[in-house]
């Protein structure tokens, strides 16, 4: 799927349902207390809000953008290792780069993707299937005022772009959906 496919391909391909476009809402029923308190038991964490507050409004999400389709509802979020291959996984943690906190932790200047640790990426939930090469992870192991670290990984990347929160990570990509919009 590419960025200029039109709703009848998406809708063909199966990347959107026809239910959607009659209802003019790409993402799914909101998520109940129980379900997230639930999942949350299942995960043995307590999610961020941010996070929290997007389920209760959408528990899931289809074709966030064009390069990624979907969110994952709660039920079948889990953690990396839970659902990644181990090869796969030993690979990207091949790649160590000494990153110190002050680079890590600069979210405004991510010129360099590379400015990651991959120490972090096996202790993620995966929140999102994989499109196109890309996915979306929650890292608990860097938090801000609660909020979870996310990792964007991307095959096209030489390492992951990083948001401090859910809340801040669906900003961008609705910003840059907006700029692609205007750019056609």
């Amino acid at each position: 799927m590419n960025s200029s496919a039109t709703i009848s391909e998406m809708i063909e391909d199966g990347v959107i349902d026809s239910t959607a476009i009659e209802r003019q809402w790409l993402g799914n029923d909101p998520a109940s207390e129980s379900q997230i308190v639930c999942n949350e038991s299942r995960l043995g964490v307590t999610l961020p809000n941010s996070y929290c507050e997007f389920l209760r409004t959408s528990n899931g999400f289809l074709f966030l953008s064009p390069f990624l389709d979907n969110l994952l509802p709660i039920e079948h979020v889990n953690w990396i290792s839970n659902m990644e291959e181990g090869s796969w996984l030993n690979l990207i943690e091949e790649d160590i780069v000494e990153v110190s906190d002050e680079l890590y932790l600069n979210y405004e200047n991510q010129s360099s993707v590379k400015n990651n640790r991959v120490e972090y990426f096996r202790k993620s939930l995966k929140v999102s299937n994989w499109y196109d090469g890309m996915c979306i992870f929650l890292n608990p192991e860097i938090q801000h005022e609660g909020e979870w670290e996310v990792l964007e990984y991307a095959t096209w990347y030489p390492g992951w772009y990083r948001y401090r929160s859910f809340q801040e990570y669906l900003v961008k990509v609705h910003e840059s959906n907006l700029h692609l919009q205007n750019a056609t």
